[in-house]
Parts: C-alpha cells; structure tokens; sequence
C-alpha cells in the first residue's frame, strides 16, 4: 500500500467534471482524512475531504458508493452532501468536495459543553424539527446515516438552522459501510455486536441526539455509571448489555446525580408531559433491549411542533417557559403556576395529540393551517389576549370557517381576528379542524 501524503498549499487535484481545485489552506483532521480549503478557478470556495489510505478497506468499492451518493443528489439542504470527487491520486488517494460551513454555525459540541448557547428556547425548538425534518428526508431518499453523533451537527444559535457533515458513510437500506459509530450513540443492540446499523438504529440515535439537545444530558448516564475510567468493558455495560434511562419510572437507579447532572435536574422539569413520555418510550426497556417502540421521524416532528406551540411567556415572570394545555404549569424561573383557559385540538396525525393553549402570544404555524404542510417558520395565526376574552387573528393566507355551538357559520379572512368561544370549531383549510376546549 502507498504511504499517504497530505496535500500541499497551491496544490491543484482534477475532479471527475472536469473542472480544478487548488488547496488553499487545511480546515481540519478526524480519524477518516484531512479536510482542506480548495478554491474552483471561479474563486468559489469549497471543503475537500481527503481520505486517509488506510482507512479504506476497500477503495474502489468505497469510490463508487460516494459516486452513487453524488449522482442521487442530497436528501435536503440541510446535509453537506458529496458534490464531486476528485480523480485518483498516485493511483488509490482521492477525496471529494462540499460546502463549507457558513459563518455563524456554531458545531454541537460547543453547545453541550455549553461554550456557545441557542439566542432563546425558540431557536433551540427550531433546531430539533430541523434535525428531525433532515433523518425524514434521509430515510424517505432510501438512506440511513448509520454514524449519527454529536460531531455531525452545526447549528445557527440564532435561527436554530442546522447543516449535517461527515455524509460519506450515507448507505442504502440494507447495505453497510462498516462504520458502527460512537458507543455513545450507537444503538445498544448495535453496541452488543447483535445488528449492523439501519434506519432502527438511526432512530435510536436521532432521539440521543435530541435528549442531549434538549435537556443537555446523556439519557444513559446517571449515577450507575459514573466510572472512575470509561473502559471498553464499561462503555459496552452502560451503552449495549446493560443500559437504563436515567429518568425510567419503573427502576431510579440511574437517576441523574445531584452534582454531575445538574442540566438533566434542572431542564427535565421544564418540558411538558409530552416530551418526557416521548424520551420515556425511546429509552424504555424494550427499546433499549428489544429494539422496539422507537419513535418515527414523522412522531417526532409532531410532537415537536406541539411543543414549539406551546412555549409562551410566564405572565409572573416574563421568562420563557412551555405550557401544557390542558393542565397547570409550574414556571422553572419563578415557581408560579401558570394555566391556559382553555386550548385549540386538532385530529391526531401519526397517532399524536396537536394541541395549542389558549394563551397570549401562543402561534400557530402553517403546519396547523394545511395538514399536507411540515412548514413550522411560517406564522399563520397568534392568540391574543383583553381583559375577558382570547382572540386568534388570522395572519395565514386562508380563509377560516368557523361553526358556533349554536350552528352559526362565520369566516374570517386573513388580517381579521376571531372571538374564541368554547366548543367553536375552526376549519382552517380543507377540513382542517380545530375545536376550543375550555380547560376545567
């Protein structure tokens, strides 16, 4: 086998279209390569990932995967796809080009260890439905990601936007590359040396992912597992043969330690019941150990967006907080308990609730209007509040339907604002109804 040779500083590689890349200068180093500055003779500028030799067991194999990969196109925006590869260098070397991170995204390293922070809970809110939005688009192309970790994220601290690297081990359902993944994220079935990674596995780490994001803490790691040193043996008992959730009703023993854990203690408490009986389902036993109850990407999108509906401001505080619907909420900052008059239901989609409070400044989105949209930036509607009364006004670009208890047809047409009256019913959009519940 050839030795490997970095690339030089003004060094030009061909790609497979023709066209020229010059190095400029080097990004970055993981385990798989080198990520270098290149520059097209028209100036733009691009990374280019160059592969260590020895990491390629089988290199042409691996050359035609990524040319596979390039020639399908990427599954959204969001993934920093493989744009061109370059041609063979000293006949087995070769790298391919993709955009670079733009300024402003931050990687999601820095926020766990929180040297950077989301501008407030909305843009927080934002990045997890565009994680979950991205994984649904990934696996309805016929992908998974299989090496799904905290090392592939960037996210907008401001708009809660989020690019996906490292997409070079993008397989096909079914086929494997050979990358098991970080013990950390891997799921444990994954982790025992039971299964090859798949979209189930995928899923088990998207939901890592979003734990971590959310409450900033690992879901295995409480007080069990705090080893003097994390062997082999240990990482394969905490992630693979014998892995709890650190909130399981059933069994505590994992409980977050007071002083090691103080993000899982102080942040569970302030998501709704909703999303912890959703961390609750995909860290339960049988997931965990039978591979089951693993939340789709379409769930969780759903859930998610019931949880950015429900995030107002405390009346007593004035600091960000979410607010069940149906039920008093206890404010983190303040301890006052705060309750919604009543909430908007709509029918389930993917088996889930879609609720919002009636409370002031609560939104809604397009996702609400049109059952067919996933939009969740668009807002299409706000509560508003005088004294007595709850308005919803119409910023959307349909006209509502509304039918009273009494029977009575109304519509209001966008820029105009509907009384909130119990038991009414709003056809948004194509038989998109909503009914006001008055809260007991």
């Amino acid at each position: 086998m050839a030795e490997f040779v970095p690339l030089r500083k003004g060094q030009t590689l061909k790609l497979t279209d023709g066209r020229t890349v010059t190095v400029t200068d080097k990004l970055g180093e993981g385990g798989q390569g080198i990520v270098y500055r290149v520059r097209y003779d028209s100036g733009e500028e691009r990374a280019l990932k160059w592969f260590f030799i020895g990491y390629l067991k089988d290199p042409s194999k691996f050359y035609r995967h990524l040319e596979s990969n390039i020639n399908v196109g990427s599954p959204s925006e969001a993934f920093l796809w493989p744009e061109q590869l370059t041609e063979y260098v000293s006949g087995e070397t070769f790298g391919y080009t993709m955009k670079i991170f733009p300024k402003g995204y931050e990687s999601f390293s820095r926020y766990l260890l929180a040297k950077t922070r989301f501008k407030n809970v909305a843009a927080m809110v934002d990045a997890a439905l565009n994680i979950v939005a991205a994984f649904k688009a990934l696996h309805n192309k016929g992908y998974n990601y299989q090496d799904l970790n905290d090392g592939n994220f960037s996210i907008d601290p401001t708009s809660g936007k989020v690019l996906i690297c490292d997409n070079d081990n993008v397989m096909g359902h079914g086929e494997y590359s050979g990358v098991l993944g970080k013990a950390r994220y891997m799921a444990p079935e994954v982790v025992r040396g039971d299964k090859q990674p798949d979209k189930s596995t995928d899923r088990f780490s998207l939901a890592v992912i979003l734990f971590m994001l959310l409450i900033g803490n690992h879901p295995l790691e409480g007080v069990k597992t705090n080893y003097p040193a994390l062997t082999n043996k240990y990482e394969k008992k905490i992630y693979g043969t014998e892995p709890l959730f650190i909130f399981d009703e059933k069994d505590p023993s994992n409980a977050p330690h007071k002083l090691l854990h103080q993000n899982a203690l102080r942040l569970w408490g302030f998501f709704p019941s909703f999303i912890q009986d959703a961390f609750r389902q995909s860290f339960s036993q049988e997931s965990l150990l039978g591979g089951k109850e693993r939340l789709l990407e379409q769930v969780w999108f759903n859930i998610l967006m019931r949880l950015k509906s429900s995030l107002v401001r405390c009346p007593y505080c004035g600091e960000e907080m979410f607010l069940e619907s149906d039920r008093a909420t206890v404010c983190q900052s303040c301890k006052r308990t705060v309750k919604a008059v009543g909430h908007l239901e709509f029918g389930k989609r993917a088996g889930q609730d879609v609720t919002v409070p009636i409370f002031k400044d609560a939104a809604l989105y397009d996702y609400h209007m049109n059952p067919l949209s996933e939009d969740f930036e668009t807002r299409s509607a706000v509560i508003l509040e005088k004294p007595g009364k709850f308005g919803l006004k119409n910023a959307s670009n349909y006209n509502w339907k509304i039918k009273t208890p009494e029977g009575k047809i109304l519509t209001k047409q966008p820029g105009e604002v509907l009384v909130l009256g119990a038991d009414a019913k709003i056809d948004f959009y194509n038989k998109n109804i909503a009914q006001v519940i008055v809260n007991n």
